[in-house]
């Protein structure tokens, strides 16, 4: 019985194998990605790298390396590093080699998520010498056992794997090196796994046209390139009674190629700031592509300072507002100016991969379109923006207790944006005295985390609520870490009734803080309190509002052609 059932086991295994199709990882046709190599125990120049087409095993180019090692010295090896992101386990790894009949050896190291490289050589097993001429398939076991060092040093294959490196060393007789110079080829590199190609590699959606953040209106027609999927979902969120609702645009069809267009009716959306969701699935892979646009046409749907207080602010008179229809008044030196473009004082503490920079600079991250406010993280010039309500002299916006804050925002879900908008007690009044040691209290009302995919926060629809006890020793610390822990973080705008999320659609975040509590809005729904730090109730408040990169998370916006905007509508301070 138990002989039946390992060639039962076998046989099924046998079985998968051979139901596994070799999935392409590259082709070296591409004359656009950079080839390097790196050498041990030899000069640089001794080994170099190409493009070639003369003899490819397969397609337009094969990769070229030629080599010198010398007979004197230690041993002697280089390397060949192929930049790859493989998902899936693979199981076995294959490509094509041109020997030279040099009697080199060969061997494969792969690099996986976590750092660690893991080897396969001829000590091992997997590896050989490149002794006759012409091309042969090499066929490497991944599953089996291996040298691993670096990185975490668990000895585990993780995934994704984030490089391949084709290794050859010097040729020896017996224990003797010897000199060998020559010209080896690789082609055709591929791998074997239990999941699609899709799934193992990965597959993205893109935009081709138009441009991200471009203006639209009427009929627009969206060209779309997403190799590895056949079909696309586009939805768009659309104006109507209370939250509006989520709309079907499209359902695309995918050629060969992964290409296809659908028509956007931008008139039948609202006007001004919108994102349009492109997904594609493929086995158990997802991906969805965030197209910002700015609607020209469009429905006019809540857009501007509404007519009546918010509930929070019932009692209170109005302090501040700007709905942005007025000449934009930001500026890093002018006191008079209703903005300061950085964290005061001078921007010292500002925190954005992509710097926060001036308003009158050739970096000018703002840009006011018809009642609105964009804030743009731009690769090109490595800025982004932040509005401070009070400026170095400690002059501006700022309320005490009873007071609430609300700004209306729509923001950016691309990897490492960091739109946010928040509260800290003034510490500029006495800045002189105090310096950076004053006690001082943070209240973030929204910070968003964008980026979905590994490595990145897959917030989705959440968003945090944080405050902060700064320089207030450890009984700061412990008041912050209890209304933290009595927050609901992340908040889910789900399951507040909230149907659509922070980059899909405009909303209103806002804080009340009185004498006993500090209160957190969406849409007028609270999402979270806690009661009111001693420094909140001695000091009045200002705000900022900005879109920083980072966070601790990775940045990449080439999705989107190096831009993400986030959209101000308007902002409301009332107070006593």
């Amino acid at each position: 019985m138990r002989r039946t059932l390992l060639m039962l086991f076998a046989a099924c295994g046998v079985a998968r194998a051979a139901d596994r199709q070799p999935i392409v990882v590259e082709d070296f046709d591409d004359p656009r990605v950079s080839r390097s190599v790196w050498v041990v125990n030899i000069p640089d120049d001794n080994a170099s790298v190409r493009l070639t087409g003369e003899g490819p095993h397969q397609g337009k180019s094969c990769l070229e390396l030629r080599y010198r090692f010398v007979a004197t010295g230690n041993f002697q090896y280089l390397g060949v590093p192929i930049a790859v992101k493989i998902l899936a386990p693979i199981h076995r790894l294959r490509y094509w080699v041109h020997g030279d009949g040099s009697g080199c050896s060969y061997g494969v190291q792969i690099t996986d998520a976590r750092g660690e490289t893991h080897q396969f050589s001829r000590n091992t097993g997997q590896g050989g010498t490149l002794d006759p001429r012409g091309w042969r398939e090499v066929v490497v076991p991944i599953d089996e056992g291996h040298e691993t060092w670096g990185g975490d040093k668990d000895g585990k294959l993780d995934y994704p794997i984030t490089g391949i490196t084709f290794t050859v060393g010097q040729p020896k007789y017996g224990e003797k090196l010897r000199a060998a110079e020559g010209t080896i080829r690789f082609d055709a590199m591929s791998v074997e796994s239990d999941k699609g190609a899709a799934e193992t590699l990965g597959a993205r959606v893109d935009v081709v046209s138009p441009e991200y953040g471009s203006d639209v209106k009427g009929d627009t027609k969206v060209v779309v390139s997403a190799p590895g999927f056949e079909t696309l979902m586009v939805k768009c969120w659309q104006a109507g009674a209370g939250h509006g609702e989520d709309s079907a645009v499209a359902t695309v069809a995918l050629d060969a190629k992964g290409g296809g267009s659908f028509l956007f009716p931008a008139d039948r959306y609202p006007h001004g700031p919108i994102t349009v969701r492109i997904r594609g699935e493929a086995g158990g892979l997802k991906d969805n592509c965030y197209l910002q646009l700015y609607n020209r046409g469009g429905i006019s749907w809540r857009e501007g300072i509404p007519s009546g207080p918010p509930p929070a602010a019932e009692g209170l008179r109005l302090i501040f507002a700007d709905d942005f229809h007025g000449e934009l008044s930001v500026s890093g030196t002018d006191p008079k100016a209703t903005y300061y473009d950085h964290k005061p004082p001078n921007g010292y503490q500002d925190f954005s991969v992509h710097t926060f920079s001036d308003f009158h600079s050739p970096k000018n991250p703002f840009r006011q379109v018809d009642g609105y406010l964009r804030i743009r993280a731009d690769d090109r010039t490595h800025a982004s923006g932040l509005l401070s309500s009070i400026k170095n002299d400690g002059s501006g916006i700022k309320a005490r207790v009873p007071c609430y804050f609300e700004a209306r925002l729509f923001g950016p879900n691309a990897v490492g944006t960091w739109p946010g908008f928040w509260l800290m007690t003034d510490y500029m009044t006495d800045f002189k005295a105090k310096g950076d040691k004053a006690p001082v209290d943070e209240l973030d009302i929204i910070e968003a985390y964008g980026g979905e995919g590994h490595g990145s926060p897959n917030a989705f629809d959440s968003y945090m609520v944080t405050p902060h006890c700064w320089n207030q020793g450890e009984e700061g610390k412990a008041m912050e870490k209890k209304a933290f822990e009595g927050l609901r973080n992340p908040i889910k705008m789900g399951k507040f009734g909230i149907p659509s999320a922070w980059f899909e659609a405009f909303h209103t975040y806002g804080c009340k803080i009185t004498e006993v509590d500090t209160v957190y809005y969406c849409d007028d729904v609270e999402v979270g309190r806690h009661p009111t730090f001693p420094v909140s109730r001695a000091n009045p408040h200002f705000f900022m509002i900005n879109l920083a990169t980072g966070g601790g998370w990775p940045v990449d916006l080439s999705r989107y052609h190096g831009i993400a905007d986030m959209y101000i509508d308007y902002i409301r301070v009332y107070g006593r």
